[in-house]
């Protein structure tokens, strides 16, 4: 039995993932898992705390992510095949000396896809690491392409973390503003109906009037009557 009560069992999937570059492998240890984690906070557990409204409005803007980061990935491999074709370089030449298979935990269909990128990512560096290789791309501008595509899909996954973790606190200080109120109303109608007069209801105020019965006895009166 597991002793810590707050771990959640959470179902997956294991899909094999193999990657050729060591760039590649690095994007996945770094992003894979901190985006999949963020991507389970927004489709399951923000859902508990915000409104659907607000989950779904992200579940857009993360999506819009992933289409524009792998579309520019496919359009950059297609540019860089054309350049392979039109210098007669052979892709299938280039070997890695330490291609590895990472085993994906797939918790959505969403971090699927960030494993998909990370595939097509992998490929795009298999081209580059050719044009490179045959001295068709020199060592800074390398270097810069490699820069920039890591960081864009690293920050998928870090705009994501932050992004899901934001609406978690937006919610539960709107949750908490929502029960501040509700105390002050339930104190307010409390104080309304347990303290000071009655109410006064078609102009009686409910409670029975005693006469006054010394007002009603003359003043210096010694006998029963007041005039003997």
């Amino acid at each position: 039995m597991a002793s810590d009560k707050s771990t959640k069992s959470r179902p997956y999937v294991v899909q094999s993932l193999k990657l050729q570059s060591f760039h590649a492998q690095q994007v996945f240890r770094r992003g894979f898992d901190l985006y999949t984690d963020a991507i389970y906070s927004l489709s399951v557990v923000l859902r508990a705390v915000g409104t659907e409204d607000q989950v779904r409005a992200m579940e857009e803007l993360i999506d819009d992510r992933l289409n524009r980061a792998q579309n520019d990935i496919r359009n950059e491999i297609a540019r860089l095949e054309k350049v392979v074709e039109d210098n007669g370089i052979t892709l299938d030449r280039v070997n890695y000396s330490e291609p590895l298979v990472m085993e994906a935990k797939i918790s959505s269909h969403r971090s699927a896809r960030y494993a998909g990128i990370l595939h097509e990512f992998d490929g795009l560096i298999a081209k580059l690491d050719a044009l490179w290789l045959s001295g068709m791309i020199p060592d800074n501008e390398y270097s810069r392409i490699l820069y920039e595509w890591k960081r864009r899909i690293l920050k998928i996954a870090s705009s994501a973390r932050g992004t899901v973790r934001q609406a978690m606190i937006d919610s539960r200080k709107q949750a908490q503003q929502e029960s501040s109120n509700q105390n002050v109303q339930n104190k307010t109608a409390g104080q309304t109906f347990s303290g000071g007069t009655e109410p006064v209801i078609n102009g009686e105020s409910g409670i029975d009037e005693v006469p006054d019965v010394k007002s009603k006895t003359p003043k210096n009166s010694s006998g029963l009557f007041g005039w003997i």
